[in-house]
Protein backbone atom coordinates (compact mmCIF):
# COMPACT_ATOMS: atom_id res chain seq x y z
CA UNK A 1 0.00 0.00 0.00
CA UNK A 2 1.23 3.64 -0.67
CA UNK A 3 2.02 5.65 1.82
CA UNK A 4 -0.13 8.40 1.09
CA UNK A 5 -3.22 5.58 1.66
CA UNK A 6 -1.91 5.37 4.83
CA UNK A 7 -1.15 9.19 6.47
CA UNK A 8 0.72 10.56 8.59
CA UNK A 9 -0.87 9.83 12.12
CA UNK A 10 -1.42 5.99 11.14
CA UNK A 11 2.58 5.55 10.44
CA UNK A 12 3.67 7.71 13.62
CA UNK A 13 1.29 5.67 15.94
CA UNK A 14 2.63 2.24 13.95
CA UNK A 15 6.03 3.45 14.98
CA UNK A 16 5.18 4.61 17.96
CA UNK A 17 3.95 1.04 18.87
CA UNK A 18 6.99 -0.72 17.48
CA UNK A 19 9.93 1.07 18.80
CA UNK A 20 8.88 3.48 22.05
CA UNK A 21 11.19 2.81 24.86
CA UNK A 22 10.30 0.84 28.23
CA UNK A 23 10.51 3.96 30.01
CA UNK A 24 10.83 2.14 33.53
CA UNK A 25 13.23 0.03 32.61
CA UNK A 26 16.46 0.02 35.11
CA UNK A 27 18.82 2.56 33.89
CA UNK A 28 16.77 4.00 30.54
CA UNK A 29 16.37 8.15 31.65
CA UNK A 30 13.68 7.93 29.26
CA UNK A 31 10.98 10.10 30.87
CA UNK A 32 8.82 10.82 27.39
CA UNK A 33 9.08 9.23 24.63
CA UNK A 34 7.59 9.29 21.36
CA UNK A 35 4.39 11.04 21.15
CA UNK A 36 4.85 14.67 22.26
CA UNK A 37 6.38 17.82 20.99
CA UNK A 38 9.95 16.53 22.22
CA UNK A 39 11.53 13.93 24.21
CA UNK A 40 12.53 14.23 28.08
CA UNK A 41 15.64 12.43 29.01
CA UNK A 42 16.58 12.67 32.65
CA UNK A 43 20.50 13.30 32.10
CA UNK A 44 22.05 12.80 36.29
CA UNK A 45 18.82 14.74 37.52
CA UNK A 46 18.25 17.57 34.98
CA UNK A 47 15.38 16.99 32.51
CA UNK A 48 16.91 17.17 28.94
CA UNK A 49 14.25 17.98 25.92
CA UNK A 50 15.34 16.99 22.45
CA UNK A 51 12.94 17.45 19.30
CA UNK A 52 14.01 17.11 15.17
CA UNK A 53 12.35 18.68 12.36
CA UNK A 54 12.68 18.85 8.38
CA UNK A 55 12.14 21.61 6.26
CA UNK A 56 11.68 20.31 1.90
CA UNK A 57 11.45 22.56 -0.73
CA UNK A 58 7.84 21.78 -2.56
CA UNK A 59 6.77 20.68 1.00
CA UNK A 60 7.50 23.08 3.68
CA UNK A 61 8.51 26.08 1.58
CA UNK A 62 8.60 27.32 -1.89
CA UNK A 63 11.21 29.67 -3.24
CA UNK A 64 9.10 32.16 -4.50
CA UNK A 65 7.64 32.76 -1.69
CA UNK A 66 10.33 32.48 0.86
CA UNK A 67 13.98 34.09 0.78
CA UNK A 68 16.77 32.18 2.55
CA UNK A 69 16.50 34.95 5.40
CA UNK A 70 12.71 33.76 6.39
CA UNK A 71 13.70 29.79 5.61
CA UNK A 72 16.82 30.12 8.24
CA UNK A 73 14.76 31.77 10.67
CA UNK A 74 11.50 29.70 10.37
CA UNK A 75 13.75 26.33 10.61
CA UNK A 76 14.76 27.22 13.93
CA UNK A 77 11.83 28.98 15.46
CA UNK A 78 9.56 26.28 14.72
CA UNK A 79 11.52 23.65 16.83
CA UNK A 80 12.30 25.72 19.56
CA UNK A 81 8.51 26.57 19.60
CA UNK A 82 8.41 21.96 20.35
CA UNK A 83 10.73 22.88 23.05
CA UNK A 84 8.84 25.45 24.58
CA UNK A 85 5.18 23.21 23.93
CA UNK A 86 6.66 21.04 27.28
CA UNK A 87 7.59 24.08 29.47
CA UNK A 88 10.80 23.94 28.26
CA UNK A 89 14.04 26.66 27.29
CA UNK A 90 15.83 25.95 24.26
CA UNK A 91 19.40 25.57 24.49
CA UNK A 92 21.49 23.99 21.53
CA UNK A 93 21.08 23.66 18.20
CA UNK A 94 22.70 21.64 15.27
CA UNK A 95 21.88 21.97 11.85
CA UNK A 96 21.66 19.32 8.59
CA UNK A 97 21.57 21.15 5.42
CA UNK A 98 21.11 18.97 1.77
CA UNK A 99 21.62 21.62 -1.24
CA UNK A 100 22.37 21.51 -4.84
CA UNK A 101 25.38 22.00 -6.07
CA UNK A 102 24.83 24.76 -8.04
CA UNK A 103 23.28 26.94 -5.22
CA UNK A 104 24.50 30.46 -4.65
CA UNK A 105 26.79 31.11 -1.90
CA UNK A 106 24.61 34.44 -1.35
CA UNK A 107 21.53 31.92 -0.44
CA UNK A 108 23.74 30.32 1.34
CA UNK A 109 25.10 33.30 3.99
CA UNK A 110 21.60 34.61 3.82
CA UNK A 111 20.14 31.16 5.17
CA UNK A 112 22.62 31.25 8.09
CA UNK A 113 21.73 35.32 8.76
CA UNK A 114 18.18 34.04 9.47
CA UNK A 115 19.50 31.38 11.43
CA UNK A 116 21.29 33.55 13.61
CA UNK A 117 18.53 35.83 13.93
CA UNK A 118 16.64 32.98 15.55
CA UNK A 119 19.38 31.68 17.61
CA UNK A 120 19.88 35.32 19.26
CA UNK A 121 16.03 35.63 18.98
CA UNK A 122 16.44 32.22 21.35
CA UNK A 123 19.70 32.44 22.72
CA UNK A 124 20.16 29.19 21.35
CA UNK A 125 23.92 28.08 20.62
CA UNK A 126 25.03 26.35 16.82
CA UNK A 127 26.90 23.20 18.11
CA UNK A 128 27.22 21.49 15.04
CA UNK A 129 25.44 19.31 11.70
CA UNK A 130 26.25 18.16 8.58
CA UNK A 131 26.19 19.86 5.38
CA UNK A 132 25.42 17.94 2.16
CA UNK A 133 24.80 17.95 -1.86
CA UNK A 134 21.17 17.23 -2.81
CA UNK A 135 20.73 16.22 -6.47
CA UNK A 136 16.87 17.92 -6.38
CA UNK A 137 15.32 19.73 -3.80
CA UNK A 138 16.98 21.29 -0.97
CA UNK A 139 16.02 20.14 2.45
CA UNK A 140 17.30 21.39 5.71
CA UNK A 141 16.43 19.49 9.45
CA UNK A 142 17.31 21.33 12.74
CA UNK A 143 17.46 19.65 16.33
CA UNK A 144 17.32 21.29 19.28
CA UNK A 145 18.26 20.35 23.22
CA UNK A 146 16.91 22.14 25.58
CA UNK A 147 16.03 21.85 29.33
CA UNK A 148 13.09 22.57 31.80
CA UNK A 149 12.05 22.06 35.51
CA UNK A 150 7.86 21.60 35.24
CA UNK A 151 7.50 19.77 31.96
CA UNK A 152 4.04 19.98 30.30
CA UNK A 153 2.96 17.19 28.08
CA UNK A 154 0.06 16.17 26.19
CA UNK A 155 -1.14 13.11 27.94
CA UNK A 156 -2.77 15.58 31.47
CA UNK A 157 -5.76 16.84 30.40
CA UNK A 158 -8.33 16.25 32.65
CA UNK A 159 -12.05 16.28 32.80
CA UNK A 160 -13.55 19.51 33.78
CA UNK A 161 -10.03 21.30 32.58
CA UNK A 162 -10.51 24.25 30.25
CA UNK A 163 -8.80 24.13 26.50
CA UNK A 164 -6.83 27.49 25.78
CA UNK A 165 -5.06 28.91 23.07
CA UNK A 166 -2.22 32.22 23.13
CA UNK A 167 -3.57 34.07 20.39
CA UNK A 168 -5.64 33.69 17.38
CA UNK A 169 -5.04 30.30 14.89
CA UNK A 170 -5.90 30.85 11.11
CA UNK A 171 -3.68 33.73 10.59
CA UNK A 172 -0.88 31.55 9.12
CA UNK A 173 -2.55 29.38 6.68
CA UNK A 174 -4.34 32.44 5.59
CA UNK A 175 -0.85 34.36 4.80
CA UNK A 176 0.22 31.31 2.70
CA UNK A 177 -2.89 31.50 0.85
CA UNK A 178 -2.02 35.54 0.05
CA UNK A 179 1.15 34.34 -0.92
CA UNK A 180 -0.26 32.37 -3.85
CA UNK A 181 -2.14 34.70 -5.14
CA UNK A 182 0.56 37.58 -5.18
CA UNK A 183 1.32 39.40 -8.33
CA UNK A 184 5.16 38.40 -9.13
CA UNK A 185 5.90 42.01 -8.18
CA UNK A 186 4.53 42.05 -4.69
CA UNK A 187 6.20 38.62 -4.43
CA UNK A 188 9.02 39.74 -4.84
CA UNK A 189 8.33 43.00 -2.33
CA UNK A 190 7.45 40.23 0.10
CA UNK A 191 10.54 38.39 -0.10
CA UNK A 192 12.80 40.90 0.43
CA UNK A 193 10.88 41.69 3.29
CA UNK A 194 12.19 41.03 7.10
CA UNK A 195 9.09 40.92 9.17
CA UNK A 196 10.39 40.86 12.98
CA UNK A 197 10.04 44.61 14.05
CA UNK A 198 12.59 45.52 16.80
CA UNK A 199 13.82 41.72 16.86
CA UNK A 200 17.77 40.76 15.53
CA UNK A 201 18.31 40.81 11.58
CA UNK A 202 15.17 43.41 10.81
CA UNK A 203 15.60 45.26 7.42
CA UNK A 204 13.33 48.22 7.67
CA UNK A 205 11.52 48.51 4.23
CA UNK A 206 10.74 52.39 4.15
CA UNK A 207 7.29 51.64 3.68
CA UNK A 208 6.19 48.81 2.07
CA UNK A 209 3.60 49.70 -0.48
CA UNK A 210 0.25 47.54 -0.76
CA UNK A 211 0.02 44.41 -2.16
CA UNK A 212 -1.58 43.24 -5.64
CA UNK A 213 -3.19 40.02 -5.53
CA UNK A 214 -5.44 38.02 -7.87
CA UNK A 215 -9.01 37.29 -7.04
CA UNK A 216 -10.76 35.00 -9.88
CA UNK A 217 -7.77 36.07 -12.17
CA UNK A 218 -8.93 39.54 -11.37
CA UNK A 219 -6.01 42.15 -9.63
CA UNK A 220 -6.82 43.30 -6.56
CA UNK A 221 -5.28 45.59 -4.18
CA UNK A 222 -4.99 44.79 -0.36
CA UNK A 223 -3.75 46.70 1.86
CA UNK A 224 0.15 45.81 3.01
CA UNK A 225 -0.23 47.37 6.83
CA UNK A 226 -3.33 44.75 7.39
CA UNK A 227 -2.05 42.02 5.78
CA UNK A 228 1.81 42.01 6.98
CA UNK A 229 0.94 40.54 10.12
CA UNK A 230 -0.67 37.00 7.84
CA UNK A 231 2.38 36.83 6.18
CA UNK A 232 5.05 37.40 9.00
CA UNK A 233 3.35 34.68 10.76
CA UNK A 234 3.94 32.00 7.62
CA UNK A 235 7.11 33.37 6.68
CA UNK A 236 8.37 34.03 9.96
CA UNK A 237 6.56 32.58 12.67
CA UNK A 238 7.52 33.28 16.65
CA UNK A 239 7.20 30.66 18.94
CA UNK A 240 5.44 31.53 22.34
CA UNK A 241 7.21 32.30 25.88
CA UNK A 242 5.68 29.09 27.94
CA UNK A 243 6.82 30.51 30.94
CA UNK A 244 3.77 32.64 31.88
CA UNK A 245 1.54 29.54 31.56
CA UNK A 246 3.29 26.90 33.50
CA UNK A 247 1.71 27.61 36.88
CA UNK A 248 -1.77 26.80 35.35
CA UNK A 249 -0.97 24.28 32.00
CA UNK A 250 -2.27 20.84 32.69
CA UNK A 251 -1.39 19.59 28.85
CA UNK A 252 -0.43 21.34 26.12
CA UNK A 253 1.18 21.24 22.24
CA UNK A 254 1.81 24.46 20.14
CA UNK A 255 -0.59 24.32 17.00
CA UNK A 256 1.45 23.30 14.23
CA UNK A 257 -0.62 21.47 12.33
CA UNK A 258 -3.80 23.21 13.11
CA UNK A 259 -5.76 24.02 15.72
CA UNK A 260 -8.70 21.06 15.88
CA UNK A 261 -5.62 18.49 14.82
CA UNK A 262 -3.66 19.42 17.47
CA UNK A 263 -6.16 19.87 19.67
CA UNK A 264 -7.32 15.79 18.70
CA UNK A 265 -4.17 14.81 19.64
CA UNK A 266 -4.26 16.26 23.32
CA UNK A 267 -7.17 14.15 23.76
CA UNK A 268 -5.96 11.20 22.13
CA UNK A 269 -2.64 11.15 24.69
CA UNK A 270 -4.94 12.52 27.46
CA UNK A 271 -7.86 9.78 26.60
CA UNK A 272 -10.40 12.73 27.30
CA UNK A 273 -13.10 14.42 25.24
CA UNK A 274 -13.92 18.54 24.06
CA UNK A 275 -16.26 20.92 23.73
CA UNK A 276 -15.04 24.17 22.02
CA UNK A 277 -17.48 26.65 21.24
CA UNK A 278 -17.48 28.03 17.85
CA UNK A 279 -17.93 31.92 18.71
CA UNK A 280 -14.65 31.52 21.34
CA UNK A 281 -12.34 30.54 19.06
CA UNK A 282 -10.37 33.72 18.65
CA UNK A 283 -9.98 35.27 14.89
CA UNK A 284 -7.89 38.14 14.22
CA UNK A 285 -8.75 41.63 12.11
CA UNK A 286 -6.03 40.93 9.50
CA UNK A 287 -7.89 36.97 9.26
CA UNK A 288 -10.78 38.74 8.58
CA UNK A 289 -9.76 41.16 6.12
CA UNK A 290 -7.70 39.02 4.08
CA UNK A 291 -10.09 36.21 3.97
CA UNK A 292 -13.64 38.31 3.00
CA UNK A 293 -11.37 39.92 0.09
CA UNK A 294 -10.11 35.94 -0.78
CA UNK A 295 -13.75 35.20 -0.32
CA UNK A 296 -12.19 32.05 2.45
CA UNK A 297 -13.61 31.09 5.58
CA UNK A 298 -11.74 32.72 8.46
CA UNK A 299 -12.96 29.83 10.67
CA UNK A 300 -11.96 27.14 8.42
CA UNK A 301 -8.60 28.66 8.49
CA UNK A 302 -8.66 29.17 12.05
CA UNK A 303 -10.08 25.87 12.94
CA UNK A 304 -7.69 23.70 10.26
CA UNK A 305 -4.67 25.87 9.11
CA UNK A 306 -1.49 25.18 10.73
CA UNK A 307 2.17 26.86 11.52
CA UNK A 308 0.59 29.19 13.89
CA UNK A 309 2.69 28.03 16.73
CA UNK A 310 0.62 29.29 19.32
CA UNK A 311 -0.20 27.17 22.31
CA UNK A 312 -2.71 25.20 23.00
CA UNK A 313 -3.14 23.95 26.25
CA UNK A 314 -5.68 22.91 28.87
CA UNK A 315 -5.72 24.01 32.58
CA UNK A 316 -8.02 23.86 35.95
CA UNK A 317 -11.47 25.87 35.61
CA UNK A 318 -9.69 29.69 36.21
CA UNK A 319 -8.94 32.37 34.87
CA UNK A 320 -5.48 32.54 32.81
CA UNK A 321 -4.12 35.70 31.91
CA UNK A 322 -2.95 35.83 28.12
CA UNK A 323 -5.03 33.38 26.67
CA UNK A 324 -8.44 32.88 25.20
CA UNK A 325 -11.04 29.95 26.55
CA UNK A 326 -11.92 28.23 23.56
CA UNK A 327 -13.72 25.25 25.55
CA UNK A 328 -13.44 22.92 28.41
CA UNK A 329 -12.17 18.78 28.22
CA UNK A 330 -15.30 16.45 28.75
CA UNK A 331 -15.27 12.31 29.69
CA UNK A 332 -15.59 11.59 25.65
CA UNK A 333 -17.19 13.55 23.38
CA UNK A 334 -15.35 15.51 20.90
CA UNK A 335 -18.42 18.62 19.67
CA UNK A 336 -18.57 21.97 18.10
CA UNK A 337 -20.96 24.33 19.58
CA UNK A 338 -21.75 27.02 17.49
CA UNK A 339 -23.95 30.19 18.56
CA UNK A 340 -26.94 28.43 18.44
CA UNK A 341 -26.31 25.35 20.79
CA UNK A 342 -26.27 23.33 17.92
CA UNK A 343 -23.31 20.36 18.49
CA UNK A 344 -21.42 18.83 15.40
CA UNK A 345 -18.71 16.57 15.28
CA UNK A 346 -14.87 18.13 16.07
CA UNK A 347 -13.10 16.65 13.37
CA UNK A 348 -9.09 16.47 13.94
CA UNK A 349 -8.84 18.06 10.59
CA UNK A 350 -4.99 19.98 9.82
CA UNK A 351 -2.26 19.23 7.34
CA UNK A 352 -1.16 15.41 7.32
CA UNK A 353 2.17 14.03 5.30
CA UNK A 354 0.99 11.26 3.15
CA UNK A 355 -2.40 12.26 2.91
CA UNK A 356 -4.77 12.71 0.38
CA UNK A 357 -3.49 15.16 -2.18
Amino acid sequence: MQLRNRGELHLLREIRRRFSPVSDAPGSGVLVGIGDDAAVIDSKGKKLLVTTDTMNEGIHFDLDFSSPFHLGFKLVSVNVSDIMAMGGSARYLFLNLSMRENADETFFWELYEGISAAMELYRVELLGGDLTAAVHDTSFTATVIGEGDRIVTRGAASVGDRIYVTQPTGDSACGLELLKRLTPESREAVRRERFIAGRPGRQESGGQRDLEILVHSSATIVSWKRTEPLLARHLMPVARDPVPLLPYASAMIDVSDGLFIDLSRICDESGVGARVYRDRVPLSDALHYAAEVMELDPFVLAASGGEDYELLFTAPAGSVPGAFCVGEVTAGERVVVDGDGREMPLRGEGYQHFGPA
